[in-house]
């Protein structure tokens, strides 16, 4: 019987300028074989110092990175670094024109070289690896350190939350600096309810802070909402945002004309609702304007202490008046007409006695007395 022969396979291991030779029946084995020689000799050996080693790889590393860009790119990057002019130039073009050939000169500051090549592109990638051999023999720039950039810390901003703090403030911004400087969850606004008719809601807006619940009214909900703010504030022992005159002030401009100023006054609380008070100027003016267009109609104007007392009707009447426009008076007022149904029952009106006046139609007579459009 022929006995075969057991292969042997020889490994060769490179570690650094040093060569190991490892057998084994396996290739494995063997393998591992050359690496157990290689640590039985390195082990002995001193570690090579870190500082040459960085130097070693942070060459190899920007070799690297040269490695995946072109050589144009190269010699424009050495040439900002350097401070050095760069330019391109094509001198010469020769051939016929299905086989020129291109000759492209590149002058880097003292530095000039020339390529040549069947395109544009391809001389000038030439002369920039020709120019670019040169510039990597000059000698390395020095390393300059790069100042840590310092940045301030800003202080926060710490809100003396103090019972005056934020007067003059929207109440609800007001409250809410004041939870902050508290680090306190923020006021928690819920709308309760909306009551009312459609064209004059009243809506119910509830705040908590904490433990605390305070509620406000207003027209809308942006105004229930700064009344529960103004309310929580006051409960939580902090003073009013505005003072009691800057609202009187605020509330009289308000109410005042917003076109030319006509100095409108404030009515009073218990005259009825939809009068207008006219100052002493405007109401002559109307008063002349009034003479032109009707005869024999004349108003008296009302004195203040005649305006706070509660009056069914704001002008005064002359017994000497129009009997149609004390019909339309009574009716702007109070939406019928005792004079009206007078003359009904006579026979002599020219209207029907109690027929309820459109809203429209009281706004249009309403401006024509007083001017507007």
């Amino acid at each position: 019987y022929h006995c075969p022969m057991p292969k042997i396979f020889y490994v060769q291991l490179t570690v650094g300028n040093n060569e190991f030779f490892g057998e084994g029946k396996t290739r494995q084995a063997a393998r591992h074989n050359a690496a157990m020689k290689a640590l039985q000799a390195l082990q002995n050996e001193p570690i090579p110092e870190k500082s040459h080693q960085n130097g070693e790889s942070g060459k190899e590393m920007d070799d690297d990175k040269d490695a995946n860009k072109s050589e144009i790119s190269l010699v424009f990057e050495i040439a900002l670094k350097r401070n050095m002019p760069v330019s391109f130039e094509v001198i010469k073009e020769s051939g016929p024109p299905h086989m020129k050939s291109f000759v492209t000169r590149v002058s880097v500051g003292e530095f000039s070289a020339e390529g040549e090549g069947n395109s544009k592109k391809l001389s000038k990638k030439r002369a920039a690896t020709t120019v670019l051999q040169e510039l990597k023999k000059l000698p390395p720039l020095p390393v300059v350190e790069k100042p840590k950039l310092f940045f301030k810390k800003r202080p926060k901003t710490i809100v003396k939350a103090g019972p005056e703090y934020g007067q003059g403030m929207n109440p609800i911004s007001r409250l809410a600096q004041i939870q902050q400087a508290k680090k306190e969850k923020e006021p928690d606004y819920v709308l309760l309810s909306e009551r009312g008719m459609p064209r004059r809601r009243e809506f119910v807006m509830q705040v908590k802070v904490g433990n605390e619940v305070a509620t406000g009214t207003g027209p809308n909900k942006k105004i229930a909402k700064k009344n529960a703010a103004e309310a929580m504030l006051l409960q939580l022992g902090y003073k009013a945002s505005t003072s009691l005159q800057d609202q009187l002030e605020k509330t009289g401009e308000n109410k005042g004309w917003s076109g030319p100023k006509a100095g409108f006054p404030e009515p009073p609380n218990n005259t009825p609702k939809g009068i207008l008070h006219l100052s002493p100027d405007v109401y002559q003016e109307m008063e002349a304007s009034r003479h032109k267009v009707i005869s024999g109609t004349t108003l008296g104007y009302l004195s203040p202490k005649d305006m706070n007392q509660p009056s069914s009707s704001f002008f005064s009447i002359s017994p000497t008046s129009n009997s149609s426009a004390t019909i339309a008076r009574e009716l702007l007022m109070n939406g019928t007409s005792p004079t009206a149904e007078a003359i009904g029952l006579k026979g002599s009106s020219p209207t029907p006695p109690c027929s309820p006046v459109q809203p429209s139609k009281q706004l249009e007579y309403l401006a024509r007395i007083q001017g507007f459009q």
